[in-house]
């Protein structure tokens, strides 16, 4: 029985995760856990399945546990602090024991990156808290003693979500535009990007926990799309056709801002300015996994099933 501790099992990722390694007979799962009452799988009656009640900021009073661990996965993540993605982190990776686990799957975000797959400098001067404490874990992360068995996954945009599993912030965007696709339909921003299904990125981490890699480093993402064409597959999907599409410069996008009384934050106008973010990734099929929702209608059907 191998000890699996791991954060953030109550998101989108976690759930399909949870999917994923609770039928395997020969892992204890340890799940981190802020409030219980969010999970929507049941657990209760899985002895093999342990519910730790607790969060980051208080990391250290689970040491123990995370000393006996033979492996971890660290999902969770901070929107609104980077605190928990750079501080209580740190804490969490020095509790590790090096002589014992023998892997650590870290889940980081691909927009820290560069189209050379490396950390971008804005990143810290200009990111948002979310994106400024991952960018720093990164910097830091190789002066820790569990570095060697990181293996650290940046994640493109996460799709995903059903009636039992959260909805990913950018599923949940999707979903909540709908009743605006008659007017949105007609513009684009010249702008590319990937995105993967969270259940795709939940295969990829069972498969490295089982499976060694010469790589340390892994951007996760389908074929990347224009912002154009996610429009526009996205209104196709719901029954609106398309017929033309008005690109949005900068200057318009300040403005419907001002009028809408919505700030840009200084990250998303270098996101804006910057527009492409395109990588050279992985995917599910990449490792010989099934992959099944890899365009915006699959996606779609399996989110409003």
């Amino acid at each position: 029985m191998k000890n699996i501790f791991v954060t953030g099992i109550s998101g989108c990722v976690g759930h399909y995760l949870f999917d994923e390694l609770a039928p395997e007979a020969d892992y204890h799962l340890y799940c981190l856990v802020r409030d219980p009452s969010r999970l929507r799988f049941d657990h209760k009656n899985d002895p093999r399945v342990t519910i730790i009640k607790g969060d980051l900021e208080h990391i250290e009073e689970h040491a123990q546990v995370i000393k006996e661990a033979d492996y971890i996965i660290h999902a969770a993540a901070d929107w609104g602090a980077h605190e928990n993605n750079l501080d209580h982190s740190l804490t969490f990776f020095k509790l590790i024991d090096p002589a014992r686990c023998q892997k650590v799957i870290y889940i980081s975000t691909a927009s820290i990156l560069g189209p050379d797959g490396q950390p971008v400098p804005e990143a810290k001067t200009l990111g948002t808290h979310y994106i400024r404490g991952k960018y720093l874990f990164h910097k830091q992360l190789p002066q820790l003693p569990i570095y060697p068995k990181v293996v650290t996954l940046f994640p493109t945009w996460v799709l995903g979500g059903d009636q039992d599993h959260p909805f990913s912030h950018a599923t949940s965007g999707i979903l909540g535009i709908r009743a605006w696709l008659w007017l949105i339909r007609f513009f684009k921003v010249d702008a590319g990007f990937h995105y993967i299904h969270a259940r795709d990125i939940a295969r990829i981490i069972k498969h490295l926990l089982k499976n060694e890699t010469k790589e340390k480093e892994f951007v996760l993402g389908n074929p990347a799309v224009t912002a154009g064409q996610l429009i526009k597959q996205i209104a196709n999907y719901f029954g609106w056709t398309v017929y033309f599409q008005v690109p949005i410069s900068l200057p318009f996008a300040v403005f419907l801002a001002q009028v809408t009384n919505h700030k840009l934050h200084p990250w998303d106008l270098y996101c804006f300015e910057r527009r492409n973010f395109v990588y050279q990734t992985v995917n599910a099929s990449t490792f010989g996994l099934p992959a099944d929702l890899l365009t915006i209608p699959q996606v779609l059907a399996d989110a409003t099933k």
